[in-house]
């Protein structure tokens, strides 16, 4: 009896529904399936596959700060989140303290140190993908006449080269660091604001990426009203900017101590605010890039969020669940994290002490890699 012949492309439409861990152990079956799984096409065909789980990438703070990921259906089940220490996840371990960015699978990892009586500073990238445990080598390294507090750090996707990008601003100055051809380029006048004076923590408005662009929030004047808020948008694959303003609806903004945030939830730009001190509200821009199609998403009390002290005010979302019912929140204060079910208006607190919420991001298993 002879064998069953199934051709390549049937093969890769199976093996790519699988997770990331039995394609890593499936790789070993022969040489054809491994250069089949490693191969580029296959790469993008199983992160495009609908059958990936959304997964979360938090801090863990309990033994040094460790990047430990795990899927957000875990959370949902049981806010009570036991993290089992491993070193391997260990930043210090990977030469790095933080992590700038999570874009289709890998993690950019920021390091830094000192010169000159902390008047420069020197940092580097490691792109690490969790999943298949592959780390870069250290990327980027450059220095730079600033402290790294007055430095902000972003990380996205180039679609039309299909490249990442690490951003960084430092006061006008505005540098793109691409993966792959390991080049620094300067993007001149690009914007009359400056974006460090951003009303927000340096870990909340750190720029967010959307279809090919990083994205943050900038202010004109020392107000803190809608009017004075503008978007700005840098298109990675022009290296051009565009200004986009917030919702026009997003009135009454309370303090400077409530600042405005900008989130990327289920693939839309998201825009929020308090209200009056009472309320939290979240506009969706439904067409990336058109101001007209803000739309409000979310209002919700903060009496229906059960907030009942001051740390647990300052709040951002960070993920909303992939069937759009489980709103998460974070509180950059109390490093605490909310979980709001949109349909039942129930809410549950995720506990984990150990665990840094503010740093938290979405987070998907892949194959990919830029090594």
């Amino acid at each position: 009896m002879s064998g069953v012949f199934l051709p390549d492309e049937l093969i890769a439409e199976v093996l790519s529904f699988l997770p990331v861990q039995s394609l890593m152990r499936l790789r070993c079956v022969c040489k054809s399936w491994k250069t089949l799984i490693s191969d580029k096409s296959f790469v993008k065909l199983h992160l495009q596959r609908p059958s990936r789980k959304k997964h979360i990438a938090v801090i863990e703070t309990e033994a040094g700060y460790n990047v430990v990921t795990f899927p957000l259906n875990h959370l949902l089940e049981n806010p009570s989140v036991t993290i089992a220490t491993n070193s391997y996840y260990r930043l210090e371990y990977k030469d790095c303290s933080r992590v700038v960015g999570s874009c289709n699978g890998l993690l950019c990892l920021l390091g830094y140190s000192y010169l000159r009586n902390h008047d420069e500073t020197v940092f580097w990238f490691h792109i690490w993908n969790p999943a298949t445990r592959i780390i870069s080598k250290k990327l980027g390294t450059c220095h730079q006449p600033c402290r790294p507090g007055k430095l902000t750090f972003s990380f996205g996707y180039d679609i039309s080269t299909r490249t990442y990008n690490a951003v960084v601003l430092c006061s006008r100055e505005v540098k793109v660091f691409r993966f792959g051809d390991n080049i620094w380029r300067k993007i001149v006048s690009f914007t009359p604001y400056n974006l460090l004076d951003t009303l927000g923590c340096s870990y909340v408005n750190q720029g967010v990426h959307l279809s090919g662009t990083v994205n943050w929030i900038s202010i004109y004047l020392k107000d803190v009203t809608v009017e004075k808020f503008v978007i700005i948008s840098l298109d990675l694959a022009t290296e051009t900017y565009r200004k986009l303003l917030p919702p026009p609806g997003a009135v009454n903004l309370v303090s400077r101590y409530t600042e405005p945030t900008i989130a990327v939830l289920l693939d839309r730009l998201c825009f929020s605010h308090h209200f009056k001190e009472t309320h939290f509200v979240i506009w969706q821009m439904i067409e990336f890039g058109v101001e007209q199609s803000w739309t409000q998403f979310l209002k919700i009390s903060f009496q229906n969020l059960q907030v009942d002290n001051f740390s647990e005010y300052y709040l951002f979302p960070f993920c909303l669940s992939e069937n759009g019912e489980t709103l998460i929140f974070a509180s950059y204060v109390g490093h605490k994290a909310i979980l709001y079910n949109l349909k039942t208006n129930r809410v549950k607190k995720a506990i984990g002490s150990a665990i840094t919420w503010c740093y938290s991001k979405d987070y998907v298993e892949s194959l990919a890699s830029i090594c």
